[in-house]
């Protein structure tokens, strides 16, 4: 399968992705999908600024990533699927996409949510997903970069 990992990280393409896990994931290619920031061209200009050369970068609406998947295995492509919500990320999966990992890196902080890790805050949105995904055999886990030792989240936490 050409998915690598499937992150949720409300930063999306950032230093830690770059720099730690595409080396250590061998991904040749970042999957970005978000349905605001497809049609932010400055903002996609600027995450795309901090990508090495080789590294292919598609933005797409949730709904689409499924078909863009499809296209970046034709082409022999590992990819990293960046989600910056678990609200995506339960959809992308409902809408067919598999996987049996998730990785939580970054979640801001702001009113009503709650930190379950340093730099990690959820909302009870976030905790109904999690919970969703973990029965649907997804293993959460909080890991900001591949050489922590990281945290897993499941249903019983």
């Amino acid at each position: 399968m050409s998915l690598v990992l499937v992150r949720v990280d409300c930063r999306l393409i950032h230093g830690q992705v770059v720099e730690t896990w595409v080396p250590h994931t061998g991904a040749n290619c970042l999957l970005v999908a978000n349905d605001d920031l497809v049609t932010n061209e400055v903002l996609t200009s600027v995450m795309e600024m901090a990508v090495p050369p080789g590294i292919h970068v598609v933005f797409c609406r949730v709904e689409e990533v499924r078909g863009v998947l499809s296209e970046i295995e034709r082409k022999g492509e590992k990819a990293i699927l960046l989600c910056a919500t678990f609200g995506d990320a339960l959809e992308i999966f409902h809408r067919g996409v598999r996987f049996s990992t998730l990785n939580i890196g970054n979640l801001h902080y702001a009113a009503g949510k709650v930190e379950i890790a340093p730099s990690v805050y959820f909302t009870r949105e976030d905790f109904e997903a999690v919970h969703c995904l973990s029965h649907l055999g997804v293993a959460v886990t909080v890991k900001a970069t591949p050489f922590e030792a990281g945290t897993s989240f499941g249903p019983d936490r």
